[in-house]
């Protein structure tokens, strides 16, 4: 499970419950770079009632002043909002906050039993949601004085993110590591890939199914410099000691690292991850990556 200040939270893509603390992430790019906008105003959950369209939930009627943003006859249908931003990144359990965790990088955290105050100023609780699809649309303001934007995302909530097995489950991992080569002097995000395989003959396909959503935890990644004489000292410099500080996984269990060539030599360097699935901690293969 993913944490955020070492609060234990479920990510959008990781099959999220009605009753636990769903992380929602935005990120804001502009010109393909991370920003921080002027302003994040708010962000507003919805349930999807109109089969993927989220359109009935804005004012697009012509001409209007607030075209394209959330209806303000329908603000009070929301089951959540979020307008209390903070310059920090600390979370605290039922904290109704905007959270700025880097530049141009924001979330929420939507819980059970949240309180929050409507369009109206009457005070709501999040509380008894279905296990349906949802909309977290954030309204944003780019610069001072600028028009506001939504910005507008989908998750869901599952109620069988709960499972009860009657034998050990057989799960095996494979990983690779996507490149190969990289220039020296450029910056660029190493991609680990996992594969996941449910190996119990008796488990049904839909439990077999829940395993295609996010279950790796706790990723770290080392780096280390293969040298070409070994006759003298170590084999090898650990460049990049085990660490989890900017490390990521995506929806698709990739492990992602941001990682700067600008000081470092040519060369021959291996890479390698470990991370936890279930209550096995897995160490990759030990990838190797030229910088030339």
């Amino acid at each position: 499970m993913a944490t955020f200040n070492d609060i234990p939270v479920t990510l959008r893509f990781n099959r999220p419950s009605p009753t636990g603390k769903t992380l929602l992430e935005f990120q804001y790019l502009k010109g393909g770079v991370y920003t921080d906008p002027y302003e994040i105003v708010s962000v507003h959950v919805f349930q999807d009632t109109n089969l993927g369209d989220s359109s009935n939930w804005l004012d697009l009627s012509a001409n209007s002043a607030t075209y394209g943003l959330i209806a303000d006859s329908l603000q009070v249908s929301a089951l959540a909002k979020f307008e209390v931003s903070s310059a920090e990144s600390t979370y605290i359990p039922g904290a109704n906050g905007i959270y700025n965790r880097s530049t141009g990088k924001y979330a929420v955290v939507l819980e059970e039993g949240m309180f929050w105050v409507d369009a109206s100023s009457t005070d709501r609780t999040f509380t008894d949601a279905p296990a349906a699809k949802y909309w977290d649309i954030w309204t944003v303001r780019d610069i001072l004085d600028g028009a506001l934007t939504t910005y507008i995302h989908q998750f869901e909530l599952f109620e069988d993110s709960i499972i009860s097995l009657t034998e050990p489950l057989m799960l095996t991992t494979s990983q690779r590591l996507v490149q190969k080569y990289i220039n020296k002097g450029s910056k660029t995000d190493l991609h680990i890939t996992a594969s996941h395989t449910v190996n119990n003959t008796n488990i049904t396909p839909e439990v077999k199914n829940i395993f295609n959503s996010t279950i790796i935890n706790n990723a770290e990644i080392r780096i280390i410099h293969l040298k070409d004489d070994t006759s003298h000292s170590s084999p090898y410099d650990a460049v990049l000691p085990w660490t989890s500080v900017g490390v990521k996984v995506n929806s698709d269990d990739t492990i992602i690292y941001t990682w700067d060539t600008f000081a470092r030599s040519v060369g021959t360097y291996e890479v390698q991850v470990k991370s936890t699935i279930l209550d096995q901690v897995i160490m990759s293969d030990k990838f190797n990556l030229v910088v030339r």
